[in-house]
């Protein structure tokens, strides 16, 4: 079930549309089968995205937005993560909420198979995923709402499946923060700008939890990547999938201008729908 919204522009001008166009983008949101190899047969489970947080990083661009609503495209960032689940057959999502829950509720709100809940301004990954304990089933997706991809999510739920783990992560190729220089000898002899660094594997989201990955949540403040996944790590209870095609996060003004140009450019590798 793809998603079908009206565009939004930026600054304030972006705010003031959601505010205007809420009942014609609701209108606009419509069922309709997306085909392909990666959408799921059967068995479909429910989605959680975390966009609880600001995205200070970004600067003044979420002083008045939360960063899930920040513009790519010329549709909100957690737009295009949701459609990229729908694509694969995944349709019904929680979004957990916290900073200016209020924008993402008119926003994204009211709909049968979406449910935006605030989850509290301060409180952490894992601890918001705690406070959504009784909406969700024994086994769900989670993502972040600042990251996009191509990533076949039918493949990377069917490796849960098959590890018997606790959880699965997807494990990605970081962009490197700094363009590199190719040397010999004393000479330099070419330059790449920021390229993927091959060597290393990071979290990208895009996960895949048993329920049971809760009883380690201790309160609000418990982190889901700095006390959660460690241990399940540490316990061989936690499985990744290799992806090895495309993944950005929106971390920074220069992240959000890349992704920016990759849909103005018709060349936006995560529209796989």
């Amino acid at each position: 079930m793809p998603w079908s919204r009206g565009a939004t522009g930026g600054g304030a001008r972006e705010e003031n549309s959601l505010a205007e166009h809420a009942g014609a983008e609701r209108a606009a949101l419509r069922a309709s089968p997306t085909s392909g190899s990666h959408k799921l047969a059967e068995g479909s489970i429910p989605l959680v995205v975390l966009a609880g947080g600001r995205g200070s990083r970004l600067g003044s661009v979420t002083d008045t937005r939360p960063k899930a609503l920040v513009s790519i495209g010329g549709r909100p960032i957690l737009w295009h993560v949701l459609q990229t689940y729908a694509a694969a057959g995944i349709g019904q999502a929680f979004i957990a909420a916290g900073y200016r829950a209020e924008q993402l509720e008119q926003a994204f709100g009211g709909f049968g198979t979406v449910e935006v809940v605030d989850t509290g301004l301060a409180t952490n990954t894992a601890g918001r995923l705690l406070r959504l304990a009784d909406r969700l089933p024994n086994t769900f997706c989670v993502t972040y709402a600042d990251g996009l991809s191509d990533v076949p999510l039918a493949e990377v739920i069917a490796l849960h499946r098959r590890s018997g783990s606790l959880a699965t992560i997807t494990a990605v190729h970081p962009p490197s923060q700094f363009g590199t220089a190719a040397l010999a000898g004393d000479l330099v002899t070419d330059f790449e700008e920021k390229p993927i660094i091959r060597s290393v594997w990071v979290n990208g989201g895009f996960m895949v939890l048993d329920k049971r990955v809760l009883n380690l949540v201790a309160s609000d403040e418990t982190s889901l990547e700095h006390d959660v996944l460690p241990k399940l790590a540490a316990a061989e209870q936690l499985a990744a999938y290799r992806h090895e095609g495309f993944w950005h996060p929106m971390d920074t003004a220069a992240d959000l201008a890349l992704l920016n140009t990759l849909c103005e450019t018709g060349t936006a590798p995560w529209r796989t729908w």
